[in-house]
């Protein structure tokens, strides 16, 4: 990952009723996102692979509908352990 990784802004077309405008909505999402890939990757591999599976689809679930996307991630981190290493390095 870059050290810079901010979203400079909203996607084209973003603004209507289900796609936020804020950029910082975006910035905290590819946060949690990130966050989310890194305590996954800490977890053995029976567990890890259905997180991943998961993940994949809420990453692909933020083009179409960011507001679900968070919700749907907000639930995915709320059941992952609070305090899991930092996953192995790639």
């Amino acid at each position: 990952m870059a050290a810079d990784d901010r979203v400079t802004g909203p996607p084209a077309g973003v603004g209507g009723p289900d796609r936020p405008a804020d950029p910082a909505f975006y910035d905290d999402l590819a946060r949690r996102l990130r966050d989310a890939h890194r305590r996954a990757a800490a977890l053995g591999a029976d567990v890890r692979i259905p997180v991943i599976r998961r993940l994949l689809g809420v990453t692909e679930m933020v083009k179409r509908d960011p507001a679900r996307a968070s919700a749907r991630l907000d639930e995915l981190l709320a059941g992952l352990p609070p305090d899991a290493p930092d996953g192995p390095t790639r």
